[in-house]
């Protein structure tokens, strides 16, 4: 579906030229305008520019009319059209790609011009790949990074505009079979997804000792950090956007060594609990608050401390304060860590105190407060 545009004549040709403005890039745009053309009989293509996105629109004006309506319909919650240009007919010697089709092209190149494009945040992991991955017959049971056009890594893993797979970090990753035919599958929530992945072609789960001492791989990582965790050690997890530092949550001591390790004396420390449900047993929660925590962006939500029923060392947490900074897990990884656990964990930066994140792993050693 990815294909090279082609120069013919659109002068004379019924049709719109549309330039997008907005969350128009890494939300599925492109897909969901590849399934409105079609199901509307339209010709053309969709594509990322350096400002959102640019569509070409060829048939009759009334199907033409009907397209921005119904793509907004189509598009996810976390999408957001702000303007669009419209230009009727298209302009003479405007790309068309293939004849009575409507393609998805390959992005142009920007040039060293102004790149305006909005990208999303990291969007907290979908239901459906949660699914997967809780599903030992799947080929990404226990995957963690896996992701779809609903979820997963965006802004953090993005090395220049427009949003296409080369200019992100996933661009060394060669997608498999599988994983290429997802990709350019229409009706698969995979399909342009850009960070699309496996165990068979994705990154790699390492766990490496502090010190230089003993690394495993895959499985075997992650049973040795939910080991260190149930001990009461410091693990530094390189996260989507950087290292953060995770601790048992309930282990005073733990929390008041990671404390003295990242010169943090007094400063409230955000807790990651496993489930809603175990929040709530500590915390009240509001229904806005719910609402936040389970969105797709995931935020640290401040809530309200139960009296009397805190499983966690509240006072070493937020010494003197009446309310927990507290959020559930937004990635693969988390998921696998706070399952593997079933205690709430503290998460913060990777960092010593005034200093920036950590977000390399020579970095991490080099400045390892772990």
């Amino acid at each position: 579906m990815n294909e090279k545009a082609t120069m013919e004549d659109g002068a004379g040709r019924e049709g719109v030229h549309l330039r997008v403005a907005g969350k128009v890039q890494g939300v599925g745009f492109r897909p969901a305008a590849w399934r409105v053309a079609r199901r509307l009989g339209l010709g053309g293509w969709v594509r990322n520019d350096a400002a959102g996105a640019e569509v070409l629109l060829l048939g009759d004006r009334e199907r033409c009319g009907r397209f921005l309506e119904e793509l907004r319909r189509e598009l996810p919650g976390v999408a957001g059209i702000e303007a669009v240009e419209r230009r009727w007919p298209p302009p003479a010697g405007a790309p068309v790609g293939k004849r009575g089709e409507f393609a998805i092209l390959e992005s142009p190149d920007p040039g060293v011009g102004v790149r305006s494009a909005g990208v999303l945040p990291d969007l907290a992991t979908c239901p459906e790949c949660l699914r997967e991955m809780a599903d030992p017959k799947d080929r990404r049971y226990l995957y963690p990074f896996t992701n779809c056009t609903a979820c997963g890594p965006r802004s953090s893993i993005l090395l220049r505009l427009p949003y296409d797979r080369p200019n992100t970090t996933m661009g060394g990753f060669r997608m498999c079979k599988a994983c290429e035919e997802e990709y350019r599958s229409p009706g698969n929530r995979r399909f342009h997804a850009q960070p699309n992945a496996c165990p068979a072609c994705g990154p790699r789960l390492e766990w490496a000792e502090s010190g230089g001492g003993r690394r495993v791989l895959r499985e075997e990582a992650l049973e040795a950090a939910l080991r260190a965790l149930r001990e009461g050690k410091i693990v530094a997890v390189k996260g989507i956007g950087g290292f953060h530092l995770m601790v048992d949550a309930r282990d005073a001591a733990a929390v008041a060594r990671l404390r003295h390790r990242k010169r943090r004396e007094s400063k409230p420390l955000a807790v990651m609990y496993p489930s809603m449900a175990a929040l709530e047993a500590d915390c009240a929660v509001s229904a806005a608050e719910r609402r936040a925590m389970g969105s797709p962006e995931a935020p640290i939500v401040l809530v309200w401390r139960r009296a009397g029923s805190i499983s966690v060392a509240a006072e070493e947490l937020a010494p003197g304060l009446p309310w927990l900074g507290v959020f559930l897990p937004y990635s693969p990884l988390h998921h696998l860590l706070l399952r593997g656990v079933g205690f709430p964990l503290v998460a913060t930066s990777g960092n010593l105190t005034n200093e920036p994140i950590c977000t390399g792993n020579e970095e991490a050693d080099r400045k390892s407060v772990v």
